[in-house]
């Protein structure tokens, strides 16, 4: 899968497991969110571990997103036909500190979803994906009839 780069980063490792280096503005809050959410659903046995110690804040729901997923494994990369492709992002809320994304996916069957991800600006000067409390039951996907009109628009990549 292809993640999206741009001016706003990711600035280090670009083409590796584990990117930083994002812009400190919506732009850049959106891309680390796109880079960390995908990044998590796809790395596999020997990279999540640094992706998620790197990419997302330490909390319970890390942890416990942690324990759920040695339960499984991935060794391959997921097939070009059966991966979504994220085609833009919208900007819910942004301050300083943190920073709310729509990410605008285009799943393999046609249909289009929003993923809500929360991102924080960390200590060592990025943004870091936010997973939701343990106890949140709040769906974070939601389907779309069409892309919002307030999208940003990223290129599809094949």
């Amino acid at each position: 899968m292809k993640v999206p780069c741009a001016e706003e980063g990711p600035k280090n490792n670009r083409y590796q497991a584990v990117p930083t280096g994002y812009a400190h503005t919506g732009a850049g809050a959106a891309l680390a969110a796109i880079s960390a959410t995908i990044r998590m659903s796809v790395a596999d046995d020997t990279t999540w571990p640094n992706v998620v110690g790197t990419l997302v804040v330490p909390s319970a729901a890390r942890d416990q997103w942690s324990i759920n997923r040695v339960q499984l494994s991935i060794t391959q990369p997921v097939p070009k036909d059966q991966a979504p492709k994220v085609i833009g992002y919208t900007v819910e809320s942004y301050a300083q500190d943190r920073a709310t994304v729509g990410i605008i996916t285009r799943q393999v069957d046609d249909s289009i979803t929003k993923t809500t991800a929360d991102v924080k600006w960390g200590a060592g000067g990025d943004w870091l994906l936010e997973l939701p409390p343990v106890d949140n039951t709040t769906n974070r996907v939601q389907a779309l009839a069409d892309p919002p009109a307030d999208m940003i628009h990223l290129p599809e990549s094949d």
